[in-house]
């Protein structure tokens, strides 16, 4: 591949990977919390609110990881346990 097309390609892959994913656990996560035992718009509000947490969190992490492959294998044991708590609360 040459170099020109790596220094392109490199941070477009980052860039979807930090978007699709950060979008994919935030949601995930905001979810995950209405199986919390609280009232309805407390885990509303908790979810929106963490969520900015968990969107920021999975951007820096994309960006940081050494690799492009290394930043995707990072973001598949969180999606796994907010799916299976996705799961519980029946969505």
């Amino acid at each position: 591949m040459p170099a020109i097309s790596r220094f392109y390609l490199e941070p477009l892959l980052r860039t979807l990977v930090a978007l699709l994913g950060g979008f994919l656990l935030t949601r995930w996560f905001s979810t995950a919390v209405l199986a919390l035992a609280w009232s309805p718009e407390q885990a509303v509000v908790t979810g929106m609110l963490l969520g900015f947490a968990v969107f920021s969190a999975t951007v820096i992490w994309v960006f940081v990881a050494a690799s492009l492959r290394n930043a995707c294998l990072g973001l598949v044991p969180p999606a796994l346990i907010l799916i299976y708590l996705n799961n519980g609360v029946g969505l």
